[in-house]
């Protein structure tokens, strides 16, 4: 654990010192792509040296449509389209009722807050839904921990990766194989 830990430092540290110097003895403004690439690249770094996964990877992306935890439901709704199904139930979280909309192969969960719903869970159930680093309801355990490392917290039968912001990644696990994916956001 800690060789691992001194290795993420080393490699934060490198990082680190080739994006100071490689703009050093320019006048010019970096791009959008480079400002957001090097973002990226920062938030990566440090979320591995915390022992956590980038926010970024608590995005749900299907056909295109990207659906970010804890943003107004109006938003996902727009992005996925009409839901196949839509349920509700007297809210555990607020004032208001709690969402569940089914789509082929995946659901979304919201939460009432101030009069508005919001996304608290993304639930994968289905195989050819992959997350953003390829890993997919099938899979087998091992490609879990390649894609997003051994910093999980084991919830009962879950892998769960935690990515900060109350925001998470869990990955259900049975016989060895993932059997469920999970962004949630923890209200």
């Amino acid at each position: 654990m800690k060789r691992t830990l001194i290795s993420v430092t080393a490699a934060a540290l490198a990082v680190t010192s080739v994006l100071a110097f490689a703009g050093c003895g320019k006048n010019e403004q970096p791009s959008a792509d480079t400002a957001a690439t090097t973002a990226a690249a920062q938030e990566t770094t440090a979320a591995q040296a915390q022992g956590a996964i980038p926010e970024s990877d608590t995005v749900f992306t299907y056909n295109g449509a990207k659906v970010e935890l804890n943003t107004p439901i109006d938003d996902m709704l727009a992005a996925l389209g009409q839901a196949n199904e839509v349920s509700s139930q007297l809210s555990c979280h607020g004032e208001g009722e709690d969402k569940t909309y089914s789509y082929n192969g995946f659901t979304v969960n919201s939460y009432p807050l101030n009069g508005k719903d919001y996304v608290m869970e993304v639930v994968v159930n289905e195989a050819g839904i992959p997350t953003s680093k390829g890993v997919a309801v099938g899979d087998p355990v091992s490609k879990v921990t390649e894609a997003y490392g051994n910093n999980y917290k084991a919830v009962g039968v879950y892998y769960s990766y935690d990515a900060g912001n109350k925001k998470s990644l869990q990955f259900l696990i049975e016989n060895d194989t993932v059997t469920e994916i999970d962004y949630f956001y923890t209200v």
